[in-house]
């Protein structure tokens, strides 16, 4: 059929897996290019996508996400400062990548932690790198509104912008720092001779690519890395990772990993990072190792899974908590309180929107999981979604008054 001849499009060329994002988010929007170019049917959309270079970028880009904002998460963007004072200044200039780069906010944010420490755009190379044509667009022109500032420390925003209206322009010192491609991951000859990159910011895009997918992607930052480079994931992406070509770092609040075959990059100031730890670094586990080995991996047990998880949270343990989750669903899949666990969890880390996504599939499971709800509702709050939120707080409301019928 037309529509499964299209998902394998979407899957073998742009990496996505439908059921990351939910079929029917993909289905709507091949609809609504489907409506967009005039075709009546699947089948001749189809024909169409598969003559046209430019419909396939449009497609491609109505399913990339661009959610994203400066400095965020903070924590990734001390240990680059700390990993970049470690290293030879001979090695000058150092090369960092940042996957996807969506509208700009991650690699011009890298470029600010750089000139924060001193460095001249002689002193390193910023490339900047994503699938979707549009967000290249913007991220080149640097202009920015209120919700790509989030956080209550945003002073960065007087140092190196320009407020214009309801904008805010870039300075063009940190702007002629980064190059922006437009590129996929997935082609042959990714990057080919732009590298080797001492640094690699890859986060929230593993979390849209199956197993075999990813084993792809993680060979080809492996192949583009300096040998002693320093890997950035995101929060969402510690499940089921190939072996043997990554080991975590384990720096607090920070997904940061070096190769296997390695040494231990050296840190100059690593943030927050205690004795105890920095011992810890020099004996690193493998990459995306399970914590709790002694519960078993059935659904007879799944609420001792559970509970395991929300006491590893409960104790601090996030990143602990983050693996068992990914364990879990891989395990049970339909485990609506396993995301709703995870999107928890990922709300400790401020990662407000793969945590939306984590709820999400939590309502789609089950849609009378009511905290997911609530969880959503606010969110969207947050985010200036007032409908979104209203919506999700009625359907809350609703399962209320049914459970209190039900209780009286």
């Amino acid at each position: 059929m037309a529509l499964e001849a299209i998902l394998r499009v979407i899957k073998n060329e742009m990496g996505l897996s439908p059921e990351t994002v939910g079929q029917d988010t993909v289905e709507r929007i091949i609809a609504r290019r489907m409506k967009t170019v005039g075709e009546k049917s699947i089948s001749s959309y189809y024909c169409m996508l598969e003559g046209s270079v430019d419909e396939k970028q449009a497609l491609f880009n109505e399913m990339s996400v661009p959610e994203t904002w400066f400095f965020r998460d903070h924590e990734p963007f001390k240990v680059l400062s700390s990993y970049i004072n470690g290293l030879e200044p001979e090695r000058q200039p150092f090369k960092i990548l940042s996957i996807p780069c969506s509208t700009g906010e991650e690699p011009y944010s890298i470029a600010m932690v750089l000139n924060d420490i001193g460095m001249n755009k002689e002193q390193f190379t910023i490339d900047a790198v994503d699938i979707n044509t549009e967000v290249i667009n913007k991220a080149r022109k640097g202009v920015y509104g209120n919700n790509s500032f989030r956080g209550k420390d945003i002073a960065y925003r007087d140092k190196y912008f320009e407020h214009d209206d309801e904008t805010y322009v870039i300075s063009d010192g940190i702007k002629s720092t980064v190059n922006f491609f437009n590129s996929n991951v997935l082609a042959d000859g990714f990057m080919h001779g732009k590298g080797p990159y001492d640094v690699i910011f890859c986060r929230n895009l593993l979390i849209y690519f199956d197993y075999e997918t990813k084993c792809k992607v993680m060979n080809t930052l492996s192949d583009l890395m300096n040998n002693n480079g320093l890997l950035v994931l995101g929060h969402a992406e510690t499940g089921r990772m190939p072996d043997g070509l990554f080991v975590s770092m384990h720096l607090p609040g920070s997904f940061a990993y070096h190769k296997a075959a390695a040494l231990t990059p050296k840190f100059v100031n690593a943030p927050g990072v205690s004795t105890a730890e920095k011992s810890v670094v020099k004996k690193p586990r493998q990459l995306f190792e399970p914590v709790v080995e002694d519960v078993p991996l059935t659904v007879e047990n799944i609420d001792a899974w559970l509970d395991s998880i929300q006491a590893m949270a409960d104790a601090g343990q996030l990143k602990e908590a983050i693996t068992e989750c990914d364990r879990l669903i891989e395990q049970v899949p339909d485990s609506a309180q396993g995301y709703y666990l995870k999107g928890v969890v990922l709300l400790a880390f401020d990662a407000d929107s793969e945590a939306t996504d984590a709820f999400k599939k939590a309502i789609y499971l089950d849609p009378k999981n009511y905290q997911s709800l609530i969880h959503l509702a606010v969110l969207a709050e947050e985010r200036g979604d007032l409908r979104a939120s209203e919506n999700y707080r009625a359907r809350a409301e609703r399962l209320r008054k049914i459970v209190q019928v039900v209780v009286e």
